[in-house]
């Protein structure tokens, strides 16, 4: 997981999608040099303009390389149902994206661990004000980005089920399938179990 707080999550968004693309052409043993070429010249992404495609495949190849190593995620990710297949690319996310995995344990973990299935702007704002008193490279975070990370935050919950939409405040129980909990705790992350509404 990157030891730093990544503000570029505001360019990347989710990308389930696109992620799931990549970890397929990752299964067929491309490199990945052959995965960037692939999804640029044959518009994989199917973006209106090339001129992000490859910024956002080298986003989605940091993360896929993350779980290269745990073949039910990454099968989950690349062919599993979409509901599994998002739970991969939150987790494939998480093991990239250290704001995103602190966010997941330590406010929505939390959330299920005391039973209070309540998760609004407010238990947002108050995670990113923490975070920027604690690190002076949040705290040099223009208001923009902040409001943009705490949008994409947002987008993540409710494209993973977590919330019904970006109005709702109800937090959804999760269910992650007992083949990918089983694979997060034989690589050493039994941490990251909360932020799915595994308490043990």
């Amino acid at each position: 997981m990157s030891g730093i707080y990544d503000g570029a999550l505001t360019r990347e968004q989710f990308m389930f999608l696109e992620m799931r693309k990549v970890a397929q052409l990752t299964m067929q043993g491309l490199t990945e040099e052959e995965i960037l070429n692939r999804v640029y010249d044959d518009n994989l992404f199917q973006y209106p303009t090339q001129r992000e495609i490859k910024s956002k495949c080298r986003a989605c190849l940091k993360r896929v390389a993350q779980i290269k190593g745990m073949p039910c995620i990454m099968e989950a990710l690349a062919e599993g149902l979409a509901t599994d297949g998002k739970l991969a690319a939150l987790i494939a996310l998480m093991l990239q994206n250290r704001l995103v995995a602190e966010f997941m344990v330590g406010v929505v973990g939390e959330k299920y661990r005391t039973l209070d299935y309540s998760l609004t702007r407010k238990d947002m704002n108050l995670f990113l004000m923490r975070l920027a008193e604690q690190d002076e490279n949040v705290a040099g975070w223009s208001e923009q980005t902040v409001k943009r990370i705490r949008g994409v935050l947002h987008r993540c919950l409710t494209e993973t089920g977590y919330l019904d939409d970006m109005r709702t405040e109800k937090l959804n129980p999760v269910l992650l399938p007992m083949e990918m909990e089983n694979e997060l705790r034989e690589n050493g992350l039994r941490a990251f179990l909360p932020a799915f509404n595994i308490l043990d």
